[in-house]
């Protein structure tokens, strides 16, 4: 094939330029599929973006001919197809026989053959695929190999900036949620520490339960901000949590609706809205603000539950006496399948079985044959008793 190098360096030299003046990378993305499709006479072309960390694929960019056979690919697929394992380039003779194509599309797979592939790392758990696909039989030749090479990492340097940028920005803002913690935390001295303890707690036992690590950096930020509505009530009903008047805890009842009002306006903390807001709902359905019962509670704001409930049992407030550790996992046992999800209770014991240093004062083998003897009882299934005060 004759492939004028001539409008490749000119296509390269648009889409350098393109990068160092920051133009949008989706637009960038466009550019580079739509030109090495016209460079290669290629049939189409797709460039996917894809987080290997929480298993899915963010962006999918194509050019020519809806290949639905490749473009309605889910995550799992795409990287079986193009393992970067089997080297730079995945190349791919005959797509109408070749197993790894997936029988989406009958018509779209009998009508087109040969496709190139080139998998490429960005930064962290990001990752780009781009492929090329042609009507017929397409050896790949060095110049093929070139022109998707020098373009792909185009697409990639596009990318590496733009992320690069996000990640900057992500702890920007995940130093705004600290803020915003210690803000809470100010307003009543007897609290102080509670929400990163609480925090701490959420995000062991969200490990513990194998949750993503976007989804576990989420229930984390919850923990930090899940009292954040109460920012703005009178200290004094503050300093009185654990003997106010039904009037007064209809007030403090309203923290986690208003809690969610403050934090809604920003969008990287979408995922935290839920867990602010639903951190009071009870497992059985008699929690507030909505009444939710079991499953419908999102299982943040469950994990945050029993963490909550947790940390004050732990710590003590200033109108009732901190318990001792079994105490506390007595208490929360006797509250599944009630107040608490059973499960995220025996994740909670599992993960401070794990990690003894999660308690400030530690844990003593008492302590921990307790933890084993009430994730035993959990298992089991046991009956229980109490309702609790939190």
């Amino acid at each position: 094939m004759n492939v004028d190098y001539s409008d490749f360096f000119k296509v390269f030299a648009q889409v350098s330029k393109a990068i160092h003046s920051g133009e949008n990378t989706t637009e960038i993305l466009e550019h580079i599929v739509k030109n090495i499709r016209s460079l290669l006479g290629a049939k189409g072309c797709i460039f996917w973006i894809v987080d290997h960390g929480r298993q899915k694929i963010e962006t999918m960019v194509s050019d020519g001919f809806p290949y639905r056979n490749l473009a309605d690919v889910n995550y799992r697929e795409l990287s079986r197809i193009f393992d970067p394992t089997d080297g730079p380039f995945v190349y791919i003779a005959d797509a109408r026989t070749d197993r790894r194509i997936p029988e989406v599309d009958t018509i779209g797979k009998k009508s087109v053959g040969s496709i190139i592939g080139m998998p490429f790392a960005i930064i962290g758990n990001h990752a780009g695929i781009l492929a090329v696909y042609f009507y017929a039989f397409r050896e790949m030749s060095e110049r093929d190999r070139e022109i998707i090479t020098a373009l792909g990492e185009q697409g990639a340097i596009a990318l590496h900036k733009a992320l690069s940028y996000d990640e900057k920005m992500l702890q920007n803002l995940r130093q705004v949620v600290e803020v915003l913690a210690l803000a809470i935390e100010a307003k009543d001295e007897s609290t102080h520490g509670h929400s990163v303890r609480v925090a701490r707690f959420a995000k062991m036992t969200a490990e513990h339960l194998g949750l993503p690590e976007a989804e576990v950096e989420a229930i984390h930020h919850g923990g930090l901000l899940h009292d954040i509505g109460k920012i703005g009530m009178n200290d004094d009903i503050l300093e009185r949590l654990g003997i106010l008047s039904r009037r007064e805890m209809d007030i403090v009842r309203q923290h986690p609706v208003i809690g969610a009002r403050i934090v809604s306006p920003l969008r990287f903390l979408d995922d935290v809205v839920p867990l602010i807001r639903h951190h009071h709902e009870r497992y059985d359905g008699s929690g507030y603000p909505d009444g939710l019962q079991g499953q419908a509670i999102p299982l943040g704001a469950r994990i945050l539950t029993v963490c909550d409930a947790f940390e004050t049992m732990l710590a003590g407030r200033t109108h009732f006496a901190r318990m001792k550790l079994a105490d506390a996992v007595v208490n929360l046992q006797q509250g599944a399948g009630r107040q608490f999800d059973p499960a995220v209770v025996a994740a909670l014991f599992a993960a401070l079985t794990e990690h003894p240093d999660l308690v400030a004062d530690g844990i003593c083998g008492s302590d921990l044959a307790c933890l084993q003897r009430y994730r035993q009882k959990l298992a089991a299934g046991r009956p229980m008793a109490a309702q609790l005060f939190i």
